[in-house]
Order: structure tokens, then sequence, then C-alpha cells
């Protein structure tokens, strides 16, 4: 691979044009083209990031001799643009979800495998570095074994989304971090939702998910006045609290006594916890998604987000679905 690596954006709307601006200011790595079927959209990210312009991505792709992509187009599209890149050769980050279906995924998947491509997914909290060290507490036995995890990620509908649901589009973040948590799928799920505001499509759910004895609930909409995006996990050793926003995280460790009263009976004495506010260096999590990206295809980094990881992702938001489909 050449010491710099030639990259483009298919898709650049919202997500699609925060990636050339990161690709833009990475080191050793080139923005050469982007692509949009809207040509007043592609000129006008060309024109901010000085790179080159096209409404045919295929054509893009045969002149520019890229080294690798983000498709950031919309789901429906996820298909056949990850069909036409890999067959140019080129390595692949595709926004999330990864497909509309677990079968587009999983054929998806298979053909950057064969091809011997790389694939990652835009699952980009899992870049979070708030999310990053509480899964190293976790993993570090800080909390004990986890018995519950909430998760709360609502706010207005994003005025871009038209072809998604707020389950797939938007639980499959939450879905993500908890498989990344877990290392595991979940054993058992159960789920709600509703149309609240919209017509055709989803735009509340009420989420349950079981992993090992962990019961986790993931609250999701796009509904509610004001953005909030949290994430609390407890355990039998501790509590955190964390802000996907702030990048804020705070621990608070159990002090707790066994005993025996005065007429024999074991019993549990809490004292206070121990609060500790972890210092945590903010960044941008998609910085850190596309300097992973770019260091897997240097060879000097491991992949956090694997294509593997897409599928499994959607296939949880698939049971989700049909499970509110068939209350």
């Amino acid at each position: 691979m050449r010491d710099e690596l030639r990259v483009g954006v298919i898709g650049v709307g919202n997500m699609g044009l925060h990636h050339a601006r990161v690709y833009s200011q990475l080191e050793l790595v080139k923005l050469c083209a982007v692509a949009d079927f809207d040509a007043a959209r592609a000129h006008s990210v060309a024109a901010r990031f000085h790179t080159n312009a096209y409404t045919d991505y295929c054509t893009m792709l045969e002149r520019e001799r890229l080294d690798a992509v983000t498709i950031a187009a919309p789901t429906r599209e996820h298909l056949a643009i990850a069909r036409d890149v890999i067959a140019h050769g080129v390595h692949l980050l595709v926004e999330k979800p990864l497909a509309a279906t677990v079968t587009e995924a999983e054929q998806i998947c298979d053909a950057a495998h064969k091809a011997k491509i790389h694939l990652a997914v835009g699952h980009i909290e899992r870049f979070n570095p708030a999310v990053q060290e509480l899964r190293r507490e976790i993993q570090n036995g800080t909390l004990g074994e986890i018995s519950s995890v909430i998760a709360k990620r609502v706010g207005v509908m994003p005025p871009q989304i038209k072809d998604a649901n707020v389950i797939t589009d938007l639980a499959v973040h939450d879905i993500d971090v908890l498989n990344y948590f877990f290392n595991t799928m979940p054993s058992a799920v159960h789920a709600t939702a509703g149309f609240a505001l919209l017509d055709k499509r989803y735009d509340h759910a009420e989420i349950f998910l079981r992993y090992r004895n962990a019961g986790c609930f993931v609250q999701i909409n796009w509904i509610t006045p004001v953005k909030i995006r949290t994430l609390s996990v407890t355990g039998d050793a501790g509590h955190a609290e964390l802000n996907y926003v702030t990048q804020k995280l705070e621990i608070f460790e159990s002090t707790i006594a066994r005993a025996y009263d005065d007429f024999g009976d074991f019993v549990i004495q809490f004292g206070d916890a121990r609060k500790t506010s972890v210092g945590i260096e903010m960044r941008e999590p998609l910085r850190n998604e596309l300097e992973n990206f770019v260091g897997v295809l240097r060879g000097e980094r491991e992949a956090i987000v694997t294509g593997q990881d897409g599928v499994n992702a959607l296939r949880v938001a698939e049971r989700v679905l049909q499970q509110v489909q068939h209350e």
C-alpha cells in the first residue's frame, strides 16, 4: 500500500460530510474525491475540502485509484455500492447500519472476505473515549459482576432520516455497545414500539435484552424535545454513569459490610459510595474511528469494529423488529 492513503467518500450528506472533513485532516491520507447523486452537494463539499467531485461513484472508483472509501449513502443503497467498491479492490467503511437487512449485511461481509478486502462498520460509539474507559473498568472488575444496564438515547428526529426507523437507525448504537461490553449476543430479546409522530416508521421503542446474568434496558425515540444520550451500568461492586455527549464518566464504588444483626440474621450494610469522576481527554469519536480504520489498513492497529460486528448489531435489531411487529 502507498505511504499516502488515497480515500474517497460516497454520499456526503450529514455523516458523509464529516467523514470528508476528518479524512482531509488526517496525516498521510489524501481525500481524493467525494461522490453524491446531488451534484450541487457533491461540488460544494469537494470545494470545501479541495478535492474532486463526482455524481457517479463508479466513475470515481475507476478514475481515482483509491485505497479506501467510506460509504455514507442511504442504507437501502449499501449493498449495491459495497459490491461495486469491493469489485474494484477498495477497502471500505460502511456507515451503520451495515445494510437494510441481515441477509444483505452478510452478503457484504462474504464479498469482502472472499476478496480479502477490509470491511469496517461505522459503530461510532465504540470510539467514544468514555465508552472505551467504561469498558476497561468493567473488564478490570471495578463494578463487579454486571447485573443491569440502562441506556437512554432520545431526542428529536433528524431531518435527513428518510428511510429508517428508530430501531435500525438509533437502537443499533446501544445494541452494539452492549455486544461490545459483554462480548456476546443477547440470549433474550423483548421489546415494544410505536408510532407517535410518524405514520409508517417506528419513532419510539423500549427494548429489554438479556446478556448472561445482566438485564439491559434501552429506551430510544425521536419524540423527546431534548437530546439525551446516557448509559448507566450497575454491578455488585459499584455503579457507573456515562454521558455520551459530554464524555463524562462517574464511578461509584460500593462500600458494603456483611454482618449479622442482634437476632442472628444476615444483613448487608451500605456505607457512602466512593465517587470518582474519571479524567477523560475529550476527543471526537469519528476521528478515533477513522484513525483506527486507516491504522488497520497500514497494519498498525487492530480493528475495533469488524463487518461481523455490524451483522451482529443488525441481527439483534431485526429480532427487536420481529417482536414489535407481532405484538
